[in-house]
């Protein structure tokens, strides 16, 4: 198993505040570049595909956008045990994540010790634009920084 950590980011890109996810992998991996083992991965589906993403590393992040009547920008971070099905995490090719990852461990594929998620609260996904609304802009500096403490916590663990 590898001993980095994956940053998976979700959404599409082309789809407003749907690719908050990735622009977060992507500032976070920005920002730990020299301090430690990272990859950064996008993916627009979950399931079986979000649990091949992780498999292999010691830890993963997953941040996605999501619909949960919260306030536009409101960032919050979830177990997978209190997994909640995000835009991306479920299609009607694939199944949700916790099976996904049920089945992996199941099949003996290396999958990370410690998971995370966080989702960001969404205000616009249904128009084509490469823009993410102000509010989930807004939201980009506290996203990353509490999810470097996280991997920062992970690591000193370790």
């Amino acid at each position: 198993m590898t001993a980095g950590v994956v940053i998976i980011g979700m959404g599409n890109p082309l789809l407003s505040d749907d690719g908050v996810g990735i622009v977060v992998a992507h500032a976070v991996a920005k920002r730990l570049k020299h301090r430690m083992n990272l990859t950064v991965t996008e993916l627009h589906t979950g399931g079986i595909r979000l649990m091949e993403a992780m498999a292999g590393f010691k830890r993963a992040v997953v941040v996605d956008a999501m619909l949960s009547g919260a306030t536009p920008g409101t960032l919050k971070r979830f177990d997978p045990n209190d997994f909640v099905t995000t835009k991306n995490t479920f299609s009607s090719h694939d199944t949700d994540f916790a099976t996904a990852y049920e089945l992996g461990l199941m099949a003996g594929v290396p999958l990370p010790e410690q998971v995370s998620f966080w989702g960001i609260e969404a205000r616009e996904f249904d128009l084509f634009g490469e823009q993410l609304t102000e509010e989930v802009s807004a939201a980009l500096p506290g996203a990353v920084n509490l999810i470097v403490e996280e991997i920062f916590k992970w690591e000193a663990a370790a």
